[in-house]
């Protein structure tokens, strides 16, 4: 016997509810509940006579198997390859591209003697065919291909098929009939990636979807299909750069905060290897406003080159405009800059740029984001053969940094002679000749670089 029942569920956030609001209680959205019929069935009883217990060692000794995809660095950051029954969820926002590394993945496995299914629910067959032709010069292509959108209609042909990776691209535009709503809801999404999720454990197969983010940085609103997933790759970068960054956010199989640095050519994403050398290959020296920070993304250092411009304002309020680094990180370092060493960006507008498109987020920048909107408001280059590591305090005193070694390591590499760093910060003894300044607040960082104490 099947027991019918309704819930409501918000649109925009994914919040549940058995009666229906006219204001979600949880994203104050309005009239964005819908009531959602669903069926509950009786509880099998004697299911769990069925149900296989395991000791712990036999678990420990059930090693995954992972599919090699031959991209060096993509199998690198997931851990040494595709573990079979994994959901894998790519995100990113449109047009940054997503379907063109997947294009690339499907074509690698395929050479691998992997089979591969390509499920484009946005693209028609002629579509996809012109960036396969783009990518991929040989006649014979083994990849089976459908442009369908119906849930419904995909499942029976993925259980009576024996495909080992499954691509869905993308999770917004597939939907199931079970549920009266629109393709890329919020229940929509959910639901189609459930029941993506059931089957791939259930099968064994290794299942990749494609996520398009939002203005808010959300995956299809609500990041409510990071917890779904087994693996979150972010593709990040400007879509007018050539430079793009796909970051590991979570990862059940391996390490996470890794990341792959791409460059976009004619014929597709190529792995940049030496990723220093290529953000600092067209680097100006001796030019105000202009510095070069060493930070570290997931276990490997790199460096960048941040850039500010500070003019004076023609509007009563003025602007603060960031390009790879957080908003409110500028505010705060101006705050810091105007109250500890009395300089006024109040009638100025301030930009910064990380040249490459790339985005960093660290509080080790936050000395050497200091010194390059010094530089930039008094005109003066800073050295360029000069490096700035240190998390920036409140009271303009500077805090202890991690894997200061390895950061200094690579910067040395590349030419830079002297750092100013954390006084507190150990360094261990190095096998090479770098000037290394210890400094524990900003105005000791001026007096060694400019020659000039600002009283604070």
């Amino acid at each position: 016997m099947t027991k019918i029942k309704s819930k409501f569920i918000c649109q925009v956030c994914g919040y549940e509810s058995v009666r229906w609001f006219g204001r979600c209680p949880n994203c104050q959205s309005w009239n964005s509940f819908i009531e959602v019929v669903e069926g509950s069935k009786e509880v099998n009883k004697v299911g769990s006579k069925n149900l296989k217990v395991y000791k712990l060692d036999q678990v420990f000794e059930k090693e995954p198997r992972r599919l090699q995809t031959g991209l060096k660095g993509l199998d690198y950051v997931i851990g040494g390859g595709i573990v079979e029954g994994a959901v894998i969820l790519l995100a990113g926002e449109p047009g940054i591209g997503k379907s063109t590394l997947l294009l690339q993945l499907a074509l690698s496995l395929q050479e691998r003697n992997v089979k591969v299914l390509y499920i484009s629910a946005e693209e028609s067959l002629s579509q996809v065919g012109i960036r396969v032709r783009r990518l991929y010069s040989k006649d014979k292509l083994e990849i089976d291909f459908i442009a369908e959108r119906d849930l419904e209609t995909i499942l029976p042909l993925l259980e009576n098929s024996d495909y080992s990776v499954i691509i869905v691209d993308s999770i917004q535009t597939i939907y199931s009939s079970e549920y009266p709503t629109l393709p890329g809801n919020v229940v929509q999404v959910r639901e189609c990636t459930s029941k993506l999720v059931n089957f791939a454990k259930k099968k064994n197969v290794a299942v990749i979807l494609v996520g398009h983010v939002t203005k808010e940085g959300d995956i299809a609103g609500p990041k409510l299909l990071e917890h779904l997933v087994d693996v979150v790759l972010y593709l990040e970068g400007e879509r007018y750069h050539d430079l793009r960054v796909l970051r590991v956010i979570k990862n059940r199989f391996g390490p996470t905060n890794d990341f792959i640095l791409y460059e976009m050519k004619e014929d597709g994403l190529c792995e940049v290897e030496d990723i220093s050398a290529k953000v600092l290959e067209n680097r100006n020296i001796n030019v105000s406003g202009s510095i070069v920070v060493p930070i570290i993304e997931g276990t490997k250092p790199l460096l960048v080159e941040i850039q500010a411009l500070v003019s004076k304002t023609n509007t009563s309020y003025p602007r603060r405009v960031t390009l790879g680094i957080d908003l409110n990180k500028l505010i705060l370092v101006l705050a810091i800059l105007e109250k500890k060493l009395y300089l006024n960006f109040s009638d100025k507008d301030v930009f910064v740029n990380v040249v490459g498109g790339i985005r960093i987020n660290e509080p080790a920048i936050d000395l050497g984001l200091s010194f390059v909107l010094i530089s930039a408001l008094i005109d003066k280059p800073f050295p360029h053969d000069t490096i700035a590591i240190g998390e920036l305090g409140l009271g303009g005193e500077i805090r202890t940094v991690s894997q200061l070694e390895k950061r200094l390591k690579e910067a040395y590499k590349f030419g830079f002679i002297k750092a100013l760093v954390p006084r507190d910060n150990r360094v261990k003894e190095m096998n090479y000749n770098m000037e290394i300044g210890f400094i524990s607040n900003i105005n000791e960082g001026i007096v060694r670089v400019w020659g000039e104490r600002w009283q604070s």
